[in-house]
């Protein structure tokens, strides 16, 4: 789906965040005071989590049985010697009856409560014991403990373990208590008390799904995923494909649509409204597949934990809309700003701030709607997990300190501007010496282009202590040109070789090209002898633009520069072709003397008399 691709990178790189502060987190829990886990128990993703890990439990155990226990003929609990026997055998015998046993389990689950208690009041405990989450049985005293200690009574909740969270969670504060008290040595037994309070408990409680014992292997998939699988039809599932991808086409579809629209109205009006179309259709297209989603969601039978995430999961991706609808505002409220900018000196610099404050804002956005889904829609504690950054932040600290020291290297770029996008640079890196154009400059690197169409990323701190040369700041080029003539007794010559350059760089044409009309001219002398001829040189100057135009003002650059230096060389060979002067070139004189009574012939080789020995 083309209008989901975009807020994918921004879901992944949410989750990865979300992970590392989880591990962090807990790593600072570890250290310091202790958590209980079921006073801050999150329901929704991490039950779902949950029961795919019961699920993977029980293929294991069905792929490789082993020993198991036969929780019928031989639970691990059958008595009512203490606490912790009276409510785990309470919570086994419990789950037979879930599995069809009733007639053993409820005879076993009764043997913990009250004496005439029912197989309603068993049921009601049962829906309350899970909602408030399993409680472990190191939590809870046995028979050596109680022993010890000569209590009498114990109380599940509220007080035995942390349930803060439930007064948040509950549909209404829950009033009442689960209790057991010993009515006969070694007998514990649930209290009257709770038996009263179960209907007021149950009520208050139902919002919460229920949170089955992890060490059921294989029961609480069940548990989740048996009413998807048993009491959803074919049909239903068919009406539930047909809505998920009703909603897939048209949401493309929409998408499309505006994708096209945005296109026209780059080419006919203004790419701001193209922009903000774009964004639409990406926002649009998710909301229809959402709305397709949760219609689809209804055709399907879900239990406690999956009901929820039917919520859960549609106002996830809403938020998801959202950010994407408010990052394209960002985009045609940049297109906007820039569109603003006129043709002054200063707008390549204008046009970088405003890609900057764009990416800032785009940071910030995220950043809260981050927040936002982590403790609104995955239920998380943001403070916690803030805090735990604080332990991994240190350790990201010394890990990245070379994307800190890119970060003021941006900061440099952007206050002391050296180049701005589009500049030609010549730069001395880590790889050599770089002469390429600025394709972007973001927070951590510069990503230049050089002649060759190579894309080269270079860090922002290697632009903090070296120095960078900007071709596209300079207003002229000056050229340095040395022309060699032969050595001759003939001082006019030079004058007439020192006058034909005058007049070729006053020629209309190359004044023209060099934009150089009433600027400073070429500056031509003779400056020395060489050891085999007479130098010339002129210096003349290329002119980028009028008045204080710069190479980036311009549509001149270097190979604009280079058909002027043709244009002058072809010139002045010209010019020297007509008025007969000549060019020197390497050249050798070798004496030959011959030695005493050979004769000398004399020869002409090329119009020109020469000696040699006979």
């Amino acid at each position: 789906m083309t209008f989901i691709a975009p807020c994918l990178r921004h879901v992944v790189t949410a989750f990865l965040v979300m992970a590392l502060t989880v591990v962090s987190a807990d790593a600072q829990l570890l250290g310091g005071q202790k958590n209980n886990d079921e006073a801050q128990r999150p329901s929704g993703f991490s039950d779902l989590m949950e029961a795919v890990g019961s699920g993977s439990r029980l293929l294991i155990r069905q792929i490789q049985p082993g020993e198991e226990r036969d929780r019928v003929e031989n639970p691990r609990y059958n008595s009512q010697e203490s606490p912790r026997d009276s409510l785990k055998t309470f919570t086994e015998a419990m789950l037979l009856v879930s599995r069809g046993y009733d007639e053993i389990g409820y005879e076993r689950a009764l043997a913990s409560l009250p004496a005439y208690a029912t197989r309603a009041q068993a049921d009601d405990l049962y829906a309350v014991l899970t909602r408030i989450g399993p409680i472990s049985a190191a939590e809870l005293p046995g028979a050596k403990r109680v022993e010890q200690s000569g209590d009498t009574r114990f109380e599940v909740f509220p007080l035995a373990v942390d349930h803060d969270w439930i007064w948040s969670a509950a549909s209404s504060p829950p009033e009442g208590e689960i209790a057991l008290r010993q009515v006969a040595p070694k007998k514990w037994l649930f209290t009257q008390t709770t038996l009263d309070s179960l209907p007021g408990l149950k009520k208050s409680l139902a919002a919460i799904p229920p949170h089955y014992d992890q060490a059921q292997d294989g029961q609480y998939f069940m548990t989740v995923f048996s009413p998807l699988y048993e009491q959803t039809s074919l049909l239903d599932w068919g009406f539930f494909a047909l809505a998920l991808v009703g909603g897939l086409v048209a949401g493309r579809l929409f998408h499309a649509g505006m994708k096209y629209l945005a296109g026209r109205a780059n080419e006919d009006l203004t790419p701001l409204l193209g922009s903000t179309l774009k964004g639409v259709g990406r926002a649009g297209g998710l909301l229809i597949f959402i709305f397709a989603f949760t219609i689809a969601l209804g055709f399907l039978t879900l239990g406690p934990v999956l009901k929820s995430l039917s919520y859960q999961i549609p106002r996830f991706l809403l938020v998801i809309a959202v950010a994407l609808f408010i990052l394209s505002l960002i985009d045609a409220a940049s297109a906007l700003f820039r569109s603003r900018i006129g043709t002054g000196k200063d707008t390549h610099y204008d046009r970088m701030v405003v890609t900057i404050i764009q990416r800032i804002i785009r940071v910030v956005i995220l950043t809260i709607i981050l927040l936002f889904v982590l403790q609104n829609v995955l239920g998380m504690d943001v403070g916690a997990l803030l805090v735990g950054l604080g332990v991994f932040g240190l350790a990201l600290s010394l890990a990245a300190q070379d994307s800190v020291k890119n970060l003021f290297g941006a900061i440099t770029i952007f206050a002391n501007r050296p180049f701005v996008v589009g500049d030609w640079i010549v730069f001395k890196g880590e790889l050599g010496s770089h002469i390429a154009v600025v394709e972007d400059i973001q927070l951590q690197s510069v990503k230049v282009k050089d002649l060759s169409g190579d894309l080269i990323t270079i860090p922002n701190m290697q632009f903090i202590d070296k120095e960078v040369q900007n071709l596209s700041a300079r207003d002229y080029i000056r050229t340095e040109l040395n022309i060699a003539l032969p050595y001759r007794n003939a001082p006019d010559e030079v004058d007439r070789a020192i006058q034909a350059l005058h007049d070729v760089f006053e020629d209309e044409e190359v004044l023209d090209s060099a934009k150089g009309h009433d600027r400073d001219g070429a500056h031509i002398s003779f400056p020395k002898f060489e050891d085999s001829v007479l130098i010339i040189r002129a210096y003349y100057y290329y002119f980028m633009g009028e008045g204080e135009d710069v190479q980036r003002d311009t549509d001149r650059g270097w190979f604009t520069y280079l058909d002027h230096c043709t244009l002058v060389n072809r010139k002045i060979m010209q010019v020297f072709g007509e008025r007969d002067i000549e060019f020197a070139f390497p050249t050798q004189t070798i004496n030959v003397v011959p030695q005493a009574g050979e004769p000398v012939e004399v020869s002409q080789v090329k119009g020109r008399r020469q000696s040699a020995p006979a």
